[in-house]
């Protein structure tokens, strides 16, 4: 029986995509699986032309890398952890080859669509199938531990509580993954299977996953694809609606303020009480604090890429939080997502270009149906948690210059 190479091919490179999208927590020591294998192929790709958007960002966050190695000089690190990977200048080598891997996966989505706009519907319902198929298979296992059968230590795909977190290292992660899978479903024909796939994924997301993320991006999501509906049939209700929204928003500015004025006081109290509790002095919690403060002392140029687990130990911009526990030390993200990533490490000048690069794809797609929407939910998708070195956004954007290039069919209305 002859083997068709170029259907192999595809199912191959589809398969390392999966892997690729579903891994970021499986890793050889300290390094993604996943990255290795994309830092591998990056002389074979690199060899061709590539796209002249997927090859901005790869000029841009090579400047930045060199930005980041030249405002690390300019730094004082007061407390560093005992690994030499994550040493100052290393660990900013270290964030450039992990955006070099996200460039290498844009670029092989890209590719696989450009070779084989044929076969493109195939290439999409391969990507969303598999991906809801392993889905299903950590939701059985989420099933199994609620029954008892199996405990969520040994079920690895479920933590805290009974909560999916798949090969993520948690749910709210894992749950924005799966908005990128529903957001890829809209590419597939408008059909009760569809409609079942993203019932399914928004069920996973809310109920088992739990990631407050990932149903705020589905809900945007949503409404964004359908503004032009929205708008046409609420046209009588614009104004009324703009002054209940004003009102709001100003009632719920004063309380959001009253409450972090309350909240700092309860953060200072509990920190006495539980000094070495990572979930209150990492993270989010520390990072509303810290972040503010680095942008005020870097706004130009940033603190450099990948230096914020470091600087934040800093007492200048820890202040009330203590020093993080020694297995702790130089593992810290803010949680915030991609674009406070580039705010805070690569300066308001980072944050223009990167902008720059948008608006420039935003031009050259709105003429296509939804090309805008889904720009933008490239875009938030990094405005609601996802880290700028996430490797699945990048898939997403491969396929959005795919659909400007015509290599996929017309999204569907």
């Amino acid at each position: 029986m002859k083997i068709n190479t170029n259907n192999l091919k595809l199912i191959l490179t589809v398969c390392l995509i999966t892997f690729c999208i579903q891994t970021p927590d499986v890793k050889l020591g300290f390094v993604k699986i996943s990255e290795i294998l994309l830092l591998l192929i990056v002389p074979f790709l690199f060899k061709k032309s590539i796209n002249k958007f997927i090859f901005y960002f790869l000029v841009f966050f090579t400047v930045e890398a060199i930005l980041g190695l030249i405002m690390t000089s300019t730094h004082h690190f007061e407390i560093l952890g005992p690994s030499k990977f994550k040493a100052p200048y290393i660990i900013t080598i270290g964030r450039y080859f992990e955006l070099i891997a996200c460039i290498s996966l844009c670029i092989l989505t890209f590719r696989l669509f450009k070779k084989s706009p044929q076969d493109s519907k195939k290439i999409i319902d391969y990507l969303v199938n598999w991906n809801v198929a392993i889905t299903a298979i950590f939701f059985l296992i989420f099933l199994v531990v609620k029954i008892g059968l199996l405990s969520a230590q040994h079920s690895i795909v479920i933590y805290d509580s009974n909560r999916l977190r798949g090969l993520y290292n948690e749910g709210g992660p894992f749950g924005l993954m799966l908005s990128f899978i529903f957001i890829l479903t809209f590419f597939q024909e408008n059909t009760r299977q569809r409609l079942f796939k993203q019932l399914f994924l928004f069920i996973i997301i809310a109920f088992c996953a739990r990631s407050k993320a990932g149903i705020l991006f589905v809900v945007v999501w949503i409404a964004l694809y359908n503004f032009q509906i929205l708008k046409h049939k609420l046209r009588a209700f614009v104004i009324p609606l703009i002054l209940i929204f004003s009102v709001g928003f100003y009632f719920l500015f004063i309380n959001v303020s009253y409450m972090y004025f309350n909240e700092f006081n309860r953060i200072k109290l509990s920190i006495k009480e539980r000094p070495t509790d990572i979930n209150l002095i990492l993270g989010r919690v520390s990072g509303v604090y810290i972040v503010p403060k680095m942008v005020e002392d870097n706004p130009v140029f940033g603190i450099g890429m990948g230096n914020y687990p470091l600087l934040r130990n800093n007492a200048e911009y820890r202040s009330i939080f203590p020093k993080p526990p020694k297995e702790s030390i130089d593992i810290d993200a803010h949680g915030f997502g991609g674009i406070v990533d580039i705010i805070v490490e690569m300066g308001l000048v980072g944050f223009f270009f990167f902008m720059f690069i948008i608006y420039g794809l935003c031009q050259e797609i709105k003429t296509f149906n939804k090309g805008t929407v889904l720009v933008l939910g490239f875009l938030l998708i990094y405005c609601f948690g996802v880290q700028i070195y996430f490797l699945y956004p990048w898939v997403l954007l491969a396929v959005i210059l795919a659909y400007r290039n015509n290599y996929i069919d017309e999204i569907s209305n």
